[in-house]
C-alpha cells in the first residue's frame, strides 16, 4: 500500500513541476503573433486593393473587397486567446473589420444607385476607419514588444 501511496505522490509531484514549466497556454508572445499575423492580412489586402486599378473601380470589386474582410473578421474572432489585453484588441480588430465590410457593402450598392452624396459619405467612413487601425495597431505594438 504505502508504494501506491508514494507513486501517486511522485506523479502528483511531476504533473505539478510540469505545469509550472508549461504555464496555463500560450505565451503573451504567441498569442500577440497570432492577432498580428491575422490583422497584416487585413492590411495587405487594402494595400493590394489601394494599388490594383482594376479592383478598385465599380461596386462589385467593393462587394469582393467586403467579402475577403469578413472572412479574416470571422478568422481574427475565432483566435484562442486568453490573455485580457489581446481579447480587447482582438474584439477591436473584429468590430473595425465588420465595420469595413458594411462601409464597403454601402459604398457599392450608392454607387449601382449613383447616389455620389452617399458613396462618398461612406468613403469618408471608410477612410476613418483607416485611421482607427492604425491606432490599433501602433497600441498592439506597443502592447506586445512591452513598452
Amino acid at each position: 500500500m504505502p508504494s501506491i501511496l508514494k507513486r501517486t505522490a511522485t506523479l502528483s509531484l511531476a504533473g505539478a513541476i510540469a505545469l509550472t514549466f508549461t504555464g496555463c497556454g500560450e505565451s503573451k508572445v504567441a498569442q500577440c503573433n497570432k492577432v498580428i499575423k491575422v490583422a497584416n492580412q487585413a492590411a495587405v489586402l487594402g494595400q493590394e486593393f489601394g494599388k490594383d486599378p482594376k479592383s478598385a473601380k465599380g461596386s462589385q470589386g467593393l462587394i469582393e473587397l467586403s467579402g475577403k474582410i469578413d472572412q479574416i473578421s470571422t478568422e481574427m474572432k475565432g483566435l484562442a486567446i486568453q490573455d485580457e489585453a489581446l481579447k480587447g484588441f482582438q474584439g477591436r480588430f473584429f468590430k473595425l473589420y465588420q465595420d469595413i465590410s458594411k462601409s464597403l457593402n454601402d459604398t457599392a450598392a450608392a454607387i449601382d444607385k449613383k447616389n455620389i452624396r452617399d458613396a462618398n459619405r461612406f468613403l469618408v467612413t471608410l477612410q476613418k476607419s483607416s485611421v482607427e487601425e492604425g491606432a490599433i495597431v501602433k497600441e498592439i505594438n506597443t502592447y506586445c514588444s512591452g513598452k
